[in-house]
């Protein structure tokens, strides 16, 4: 097989979102006169998580999570704050966000031209436009897909059907899914019925990522010698 399309994830895959997300919320917090940690991060990012995952699921809707999670975490700490205010102000602050995984910029610039770069989001849509507008990267992208533009979501075969159904549906012989998340870009490179490429740790790979990679670099001896 050889591949000439790239379906690749956005948030800790090519943007360090965590790093991102961190700095937003200490300063969401700041303005109602909180101090937020790392501790505190590691808290929120209990809830967090868990809302993403019933979201893959199709257990809830996504815009059940943005307040929601917030309304969890403070109630875990005793915190009396409004919820919905919190979230709006971590999504702007968020939308500023220009942090990258290492060695993000070298592997777009060596796929450019040369590959077709799709990116696949989950993410809320102002926040995703914004920090690819504000990145320097968006050159890099032929296509930019968000769930909430598509009306549907990853890991699910429509989202992916969708996907191809505007970039050409003959690419699917020769894309491949790259993506942080076991649920939500390996499960959908699969539901996609197409290769899957986890970028993380060889110890957290399961039996549906077809190739890992530790290094975003290291994509590309795979697409090479494809």
């Amino acid at each position: 097989m050889r591949f000439d399309t790239v379906l690749i994830d956005v948030d800790d895959t090519l943007f360090d979102f965590r790093k991102s997300s961190f700095e937003a919320l200490v300063k969401a917090f700041a303005e109602i006169g909180v101090t937020f940690t790392e501790e505190d991060m590691l808290k929120y990012e209990v809830f967090n998580d868990q809302m993403w995952k019933s979201y893959e699921l199709g257990e809830i809707e996504k815009d059940f999570i943005y307040a929601e999670r917030f309304r969890r975490y403070f109630a875990s700490i005793g915190l009396d704050a409004d919820p919905v205010a919190i979230n709006r102000r971590y999504l702007l602050e968020l939308a500023e966000g220009r942090n990258f995984m290492p060695h993000c910029k070298e592997l777009l610039q060596a796929l450019h031209g040369k590959y077709l770069v799709v990116v696949v989001t989950n993410g809320d849509t102002y926040a995703q436009e914004r920090r690819i507008e504000r990145s320097g990267m968006a050159q890099y992208f032929d296509y930019v897909f968000i769930s909430e533009q598509l009306g549907t979501k990853k890991p699910e075969k429509d989202f992916y059907d969708k996907v191809f159904a505007q970039i050409g549906e003959s690419r699917r012989k020769s894309a491949i899914m790259v993506g942080d998340s076991l649920s939500s870009d390996m499960q959908g490179g699969r539901n996609a019925g197409i290769p899957t490429c986890f970028y993380g740790t060889r110890e957290n790979a399961d039996e549906r990522c077809d190739y890992v990679i530790e290094d975003l670099l290291d994509l590309l001896p795979i697409l090479k010698n494809s």
